[in-house]
């Protein structure tokens, strides 16, 4: 008779072993499934970068094959004088003042370095004044002391040790990274004023046509005409997750033939052919046409985009609509 110590004993063993073999079984079978889960990864990882190589490469081909279209087209580099350039980069928003005679004597006050180093610190300690009122300070400063650069630049040059010895601005990496302050827009000015020539006469036509072909090149995609934010961009804060389908080849693509009108008695002028989206809207498709114009004539529409309407020929007689069709369509371009 066998003792019950033993049975309980061969019963353990028994229970240990089924419990080992079911670990070892478990962690067997664990490890088949992270490892197929692996495989698919690896798979899906693989035929996605096969579809981004492919995407690239086309995009590359058709960049190469549309630079000198655009390099041929690019017309007269529409540069500004140099009051107009200022004035574009100081007051984005232009508005008119009359100088009175107060402003006369604080123009005179200004000439002083000390009292015009105390009033710019003052304004930047002032708890409600924001980051446009400081750059509308920075610009009205480089106006006035437009015509003194030395003392412009030395002022510049204060203001910046000053902002330099700030306990906040220890790490130099971290400095004049935004422009939250009076002598950061000053100092953006004074580099504005001091490139306009270099600008002009050397990077200006390479710029003009790097900006032209990334606009090109973005409006082959959709673009939220809300929020502004495109499908193809190089800034990924602005990318457009959730595209809609959408098509720009030029055999489904909406291909529009576009007549301008000429004089006041219905003449029009050659067809212009524009391609646009299926999903784009009047204005975006509005502005395919403008751009189309510039660059195949060298010269900007004489019309504002909100002064034109577009319209549609049926059976020789011009209708203006809200709607283009998205087959190919005769549309006449004229004042709205």
């Amino acid at each position: 008779m066998i003792p019950k110590n033993t049975k309980i004993g061969h019963v353990l063993c028994v229970l240990l072993s089924v419990c080992v073999y079911l670990c070892v079984v478990g962690v067997l079978i664990h490890r088949k499934s992270q490892r197929k889960m692996s495989e698919r990864m690896n798979e899906r990882l693989e035929v996605l970068e096969c579809e981004i190589r492919s995407e690239i490469r086309q995009g590359f081909v058709d960049l190469q094959t549309e630079n000198s279209d655009l390099i041929q087209n690019v017309g007269a580099i529409p540069f500004l004088d140099y009051k107009h350039f200022a004035l574009k980069i100081f007051f984005p928003e232009v508005c008119e003042h009359l100088l009175d005679e107060k402003c006369q004597v604080f123009s005179a006050l200004i000439r002083d370095q000390t009292f015009l180093t105390c009033f710019v610190h003052a304004l930047e300690e002032q708890k409600y004044f924001s980051i446009k009122d400081k750059c509308v300070v920075a610009s009205l400063l480089t106006v006035a002391l437009h015509g003194d650069l030395p003392y412009l630049t030395q002022l510049m040059e204060d203001l910046l040790q000053s902002l330099m010895d700030q306990p906040s601005n220890a790490q130099p990496k971290l400095l004049l990274r935004r422009t939250e302050s009076i002598v950061e827009k000053l100092l953006t000015n004074w580099m504005s004023i001091c490139l306009y020539g270099f600008l002009r006469e050397s990077v200006g036509q390479p710029l003009f046509l790097l900006v032209s072909a990334l606009t090109q090149q973005i409006s082959k995609g959709p673009v939220d005409a809300v929020t502004e934010k495109a499908l193809y961009t190089l800034n990924e804060d602005w990318l457009l997750w959730q595209a809609q389908d959408f098509n720009f080849s030029p055999l489904v693509c909406a291909k529009l033939n576009v007549l301008f009108a000429v004089g006041t008695e219905g003449e029009v002028s050659e067809s212009l052919e524009v391609n646009a989206l299926t999903c784009d809207t009047i204005e975006q498709v509005k502005e395919k046409i403008l751009q189309t114009f510039q660059r195949k004539f060298g010269f900007p529409y004489t019309q504002q985009q909100r002064e034109i309407d577009i319209g549609q020929y049926i059976s020789g007689k011009l209708i203006f609509s809200n709607k283009i069709e998205k087959d190919d369509t005769s549309i006449a371009y004229g004042a709205a």
